[in-house]
């Protein structure tokens, strides 16, 4: 009995410091928001990392306090938190513009799209024109992500930029936002110096949507860079005009597998029945490639759905069917057995029905007489 209530004494103990323990833990939250302030940067640094995991509002206040920090991958990385809580818009809008470090102003630019904050435009629009060419870009994205109209004017001054990359940020921003303002500057885009400027720009004139941009559109079925080709003719078929067809159709017959997927997909997009059903079927016919070949069925399907094409289940005749060797059914009329599969004369095949063996009861033998 001692022993027994010993045992249980020291359990009660081991509980009870166990919780004192468990008591005596710092909250995960107020322990960063503590090391936020810590003399070691790299320490800083973790903090605002460990309060972006935790995810938990009550941090903004501290984290809006070290926007202020002296060491600039800390701000970055406050930034970058402050963005997953969004919280902090004008805070950051003003890091975005006034901060002395790329690094910052960079991630400043990454975390407003994060908020979408129509108040920031104007910080973005300004960053547009920041020295460092990956603050421009990254500012660029978020005013396409956000459909910044404020920023169109700037963003058609950027096309004609000497850096490709700006020149490419540009395009992709203005397709995102889709105003009518950029056509002009769009439809000279088409005509850059650069392949992969001049796709974006053929795309962003489908996303408007805007006819009159067709001429110049059609004038880039004759590119020399085959993807810029292929843009041009799916713009086109958004308009309506399947002008575009031969280089879809072109592209089937390409050596390399990629070009010709695309070219199926191309007939499959804008394709017509008389011209695009019948290139589809022939370079169904004739691929090697397993992919490739999926890839045209699947046109072919797409296009049949958009033309309202129906398949027609096929006929087959019953000489057909017996010469292909398939009995349909037996029927059991007790006399003969009739196969309903028939070769030139129609008539069925008779052959004589297999007798059934009945086995016969064998007769109990008598039970032997009571005797009295």
């Amino acid at each position: 009995m001692r022993r027994l209530f010993c045992v249980f004494v020291g359990a009660a103990v081991l509980f009870a410091s166990s919780g004192v323990a468990r008591a005596q833990q710092p909250d995960p939250l107020d322990a960063a928001i503590v090391k936020l302030k810590d003399k070691d940067p790299n320490l800083r640094r973790q903090a605002a990392g460990e309060l972006a995991r935790l995810r938990d509002p009550k941090a903004v206040p501290g984290l809006l306090d070290a926007l202020s920090d002296p060491d600039a991958p800390v701000r970055s990385a406050v930034i970058d938190t402050l963005g997953l809580l969004r919280a902090g818009g004008p805070k950051i809008a003003e890091r975005l513009t006034k901060d002395p470090d790329a690094r910052v102003r960079t991630q400043a630019a990454i975390s407003l799209t994060y908020l979408g904050d129509p108040s920031t435009e104007d910080a973005l629009v300004k960053a547009l024109s920041d020295p460092d060419l990956s603050v421009r870009f990254a500012a660029a994205r978020t005013a396409g992500n956000l459909r910044a109209e404020k920023a169109v004017p700037k963003l058609v001054e950027m096309l004609s930029a000497p850096d490709v990359a700006t020149r490419q940020a540009a395009v992709a921003a203005l397709e995102r936002i889709g105003s009518r303002q950029s056509l002009g500057a769009l439809v000279a885009a088409a005509g850059d110096s650069d392949a992969a400027v001049r796709q974006q720009a053929i795309r962003a004139l489908a996303a408007i949507g805007d006819r009159s941009a067709a001429d110049a559109i059609k004038t880039k079925l004759a590119d020399p860079d085959v993807q810029v080709r292929v843009q041009a003719a799916l713009a086109l078929g958004r308009f309506g005009d399947n002008s575009g067809l031969p280089v879809g159709i072109d592209l089937l017959k390409n050596p390399e597998a990629r070009l010709r997927q695309q070219g199926a997909q191309v007939v499959g997009a804008i394709g017509d029945q008389q011209g695009g059903l019948k290139a589809l079927d022939e370079a169904f016919g004739s691929e090697k490639d397993p992919a490739t070949k999926q890839m045209i069925d699947l046109a072919r399907a797409q296009l049949k759905a958009r033309l309202g094409v129906r398949e027609s289940a096929p006929t087959v005749s019953a000489v057909d069917t017996a010469k292909a060797g398939a009995t349909q059914a037996t029927v059991d009329t007790g006399k003969t057995t009739v196969t309903q599969a028939t070769v030139n004369t129609g008539k069925a095949k008779t052959k004589p029905a297999q007798k059934r063996r009945v086995k016969k009861k064998t007769p109990a033998p008598p039970s032997p007489p009571k005797t009295p």
